[in-house]
């Protein structure tokens, strides 16, 4: 492996800036990753903005990036999986790098079927979206609501509910033209926002007894409700 590699990093301008940099070495549970892909996370954009030293920023130059995909090139103490050769997917901070450092806990295996290009983008949604439920004391057969089901986070949250073995799924979409896109990915009763009052089509579709567990990507009032 080279000893040194390619990183962007913010705090210089405007725009990323590449620079040279020494190939990490994982400590315990860490593993270095030799990136396919990357993918640009929300952060990332305001991240960059914050630093820009010509826009009175901080000027506080960092290596920028969340999400990545790769190959596992290297393995720390204490890592049985993954393995060197491995394909996965992760996110961390200053993955926008030729080789990327990374906990163990923070990857996930990549489908053979799925190309890194589309891998690299999806870290941050899936680590969320199974992390929330599970936050929430989530347990097979409970119901499940998730706002907002027709972002792409909230697609990603309807299929994980279904893989955790939701006994319901209470999708809400603004649009009825959406119904049948959250039918298809798992969702059992879908809640159209602009036609039907949020809290009483919960408690029509529970019986009264309304949600075990709700993953709001709305805010506001919603959250409220």
């Amino acid at each position: 492996m080279a000893e040194t590699m390619t990183a962007l990093f913010g705090g210089v301008g405007p725009d990323w800036t590449a620079h040279q940099t020494p190939v990490p070495e994982p400590g315990h549970g860490q593993i270095v990753v030799r990136a396919h892909a990357v993918a640009l996370n929300n952060a990332d954009a305001s991240m960059l903005a914050a630093a820009d030293p010509t826009s009175g920023g901080t000027g506080k130059q960092y290596q920028a990036g969340y999400e990545f995909a790769g190959e596992v090139t290297a393995v720390g103490d204490g890592v049985a999986t993954p393995a060197i050769g491995d394909r996965v997917m992760g996110t961390t901070p200053g993955s926008f790098a030729q080789f990327v450092l990374a906990d163990r806990r923070h990857v996930l295996p990549v489908p053979d079927e799925l190309g890194y290009d589309i891998a690299c983008a999806l870290p941050t949604g899936l680590l969320t979206e199974h992390g929330a439920p599970t936050t929430g004391g989530f347990r097979s057969g409970q119901s499940v609501l998730i706002t907002g089901a027709t972002s792409s986070i909230g697609l990603i949250g309807v299929q994980i509910a279904k893989a955790l073995g939701a006994g319901q799924v209470i999708a809400t979409t603004r649009s009825a033209a959406k119904r049948d896109l959250l039918e298809r990915v798992g969702a059992d009763t879908v809640v159209v926002t602009g036609e039907q009052d949020l809290i009483r089509a919960v408690l029509d579709a529970t019986g009264g007894d309304g949600v075990d567990v709700a993953l709001d990507h709305v805010g506001g009032s919603t959250f409220a409700a």
